[in-house]
């Protein structure tokens, strides 16, 4: 991934968790909606989530300072395609269960 791109999907995290507790709560919500969960299950895997995106982050932030991310950025743009596909795939799935 190129420093341009890198610091650019930092920024977006950034933004999205500058309130991180709206954050979690608008994707509790999301999944207390779509799942048909119990308020507090969607809320510890929207917990989950936030620190995912808390970790890609600081994964980012590594790269960034060390310069790396020649080898590695093939072996992360693969994660990160099977992570956007694992996310297709849920929402599929809460689509199915609210249609329901």
């Amino acid at each position: 991934m190129n420093s341009t791109m890198n610091l650019l999907l930092r920024a977006a995290i950034a933004a999205a968790a500058s309130d991180r507790e709206k954050f979690v709560d608008k994707v509790s919500s999301l999944i207390e909606e779509k799942a048909g969960t119990s308020p507090e299950t969607a809320e510890n895997i929207a917990g989950g989530i936030d620190r995912l995106v808390d970790m890609l982050d600081q994964r980012l932030f590594f790269e960034q300072l060390t310069g790396s991310g020649g080898a590695d950025t093939a072996a992360l743009e693969k994660k990160i395609d099977r992570l956007t596909e694992a996310i297709d795939k849920l929402n599929a799935n809460l689509e199915k269960i609210a249609g329901k």
